[in-house]
């Protein structure tokens, strides 16, 4: 190669080098000022969300104490429950056993407090 040949190649070379590195220092604030903003949109973004799912996480909290202290009276209820129809099988069972004349006893006396609707016999209501 003759030395003009070699000379203009790295003429060339140095000129498309210095021209690369002008470039790439050119506006270096301006990509990483973008990107900057760009990133701290994002973040903004983020802690936004960070707050609404910690509402969230409180809302899920606070709803988890209501259906545990639900479940306690749902609880209480059914043992209430259970015992109520206990006392009634009682009863139904003692009265199963009566005879006649103990079963005409028991209502007799049971609902000897309340009054007949038909006092005398020659009211206006009767026949």
């Amino acid at each position: 190669m003759p030395l003009k040949e070699r000379f203009l190649y790295i003429a060339l070379i140095l000129v498309i080098g210095s021209y690369i590195v002008y470039l790439l220092t050119l506006n270096p604030n301006g990509y990483t000022k973008e990107y900057n903003t760009k990133i701290k949109e994002l973040e903004k973004k983020v802690d936004s969300l960070h707050n609404i799912n910690d509402e969230l996480t409180f809302q899920i909290d606070t709803l988890n104490i209501q259906i545990s202290n639900l479940d306690q009276k749902i609880n209480t209820q059914n043992k209430n429950i259970i015992i109520l129809k206990k006392q009634t099988n009682e009863k139904i069972n003692s009265v199963n056993f009566f005879n006649d004349d103990e079963l005409k006893l028991f209502f007799t006396n049971r609902y000897r407090q309340y009054n007949d609707t038909i006092k005398k016999t020659y009211s206006k209501i009767s026949n």
